[in-house]
């Protein structure tokens, strides 16, 4: 989402068509320091690569969880960055930081969600994406691109491949129509993308809707 540059200017279906080229590398950084050694790895590739980044200031929420602590980029894998044992949220670029946000917020509540980023679009993480996905009661991918085509279709098509028995899968992304220009911010809040959108969606699957609204506090 490209803000007050207008409606014409977002960039919103790009994976839909790279990943479809064979031979293409697809990544999507989730913060600054994965945009560093992307573009590091990338240029050791004897093939084709496209990063994917926002326009907009690049989130740091990983590097300061994770420190120096971070895997390194390999071609296909993922990078798990916490874990949890009511649900999963596989964030795609952009919008790691507010699932990792999303989940400390239900934390808060009982509610144990996982987070991973997933780094590589194509080739997408056969073994342990899935395994995660496979164990978890329900999974939530989050990107900022058009929710047809993206990076939870990839997911989707590549559960089905596998022939997994998983839990339910929820696509969050930009829905097929065109978005209106504005604040990045404020658009993400519109469209159920911010920390609190990703934490609605999650409290809705796990079965806690009822009681986050009741945990309200009322004001005189």
């Amino acid at each position: 989402l490209t803000g007050p540059d207008g409606p014409t200017h977002h960039g919103l279906f790009d994976l839909g068509y790279l990943r479809l080229f064979p031979n293409m590398t697809v990544l999507s950084p989730a913060d600054a320091s994965d945009l560093t050694a992307m573009l590091d790895w990338a240029m050791e590739q004897a093939g084709p690569v496209a990063i994917r980044y926002p326009k907009a200031v690049l989130e740091t929420a990983v590097q300061e969880r994770l420190g120096t602590d971070r895997r390194p980029i390999e071609r296909g894998h993922c990078e798990p960055l916490c874990n949890g044992r009511d649900g999963l949220l596989v964030g795609c670029g952009s919008l790691v930081s507010n699932c990792l946000q999303a989940a400390d917020l239900l934390r808060e509540e009982g509610l144990e969600v996982g987070v991973i980023n997933a780094r590589f679009i194509k080739p997408f993480d056969q073994r342990e994406l899935l395994e995660r996905i496979e164990a978890s009661p329900w999974t939530i991918s989050v990107e900022e691109h058009a929710v047809h085509g993206g990076f939870g279709s990839a997911l989707l098509e590549a559960v089905n491949d596998a022939g997994l028995s998983c839990g339910p899968i929820t696509r969050l992304g930009i829905p097929d129509r065109f978005i209106e220009h504005g604040d990045r911010g404020e658009l993400l809040t519109d469209l159920g993308l911010d920390t609190a959108g990703i934490a609605t969606t999650c409290r809705r699957l796990a079965g806690r809707e009822a009681a986050a609204a009741c945990s309200i506090p009322l004001r005189d």
